[in-house]
């Protein structure tokens, strides 16, 4: 079951926006994941082929990180 979830978040800056994403694949490397820093949501959208996005764990990397998100 393929999964989708959508994230506002507050990076701006594609260098953090890297970061978070290298540190997402560390702990769940099956995760397809990618910034759209142009919108204004600034949105982090994740998907998984597998199951559920473990929305803690992305909660937990984007606060590690200095920044928050909520799900859209």
């Amino acid at each position: 079951m393929k999964t989708v979830e959508v994230f506002k978040t507050n990076v701006v800056h594609k260098k953090a926006a890297k970061i978070i994403l290298e540190e997402i694949g560390l702990h769940q490397p099956q995760y397809k994941c990618n910034f759209d820093l142009d919108d204004c949501d600034k949105v982090l959208r994740i998907e998984h082929a597998g199951g559920n996005v473990d929305t803690q764990l992305i909660f937990q990397i984007l606060e590690k990180n200095n920044h928050k998100g909520s799900i859209l």
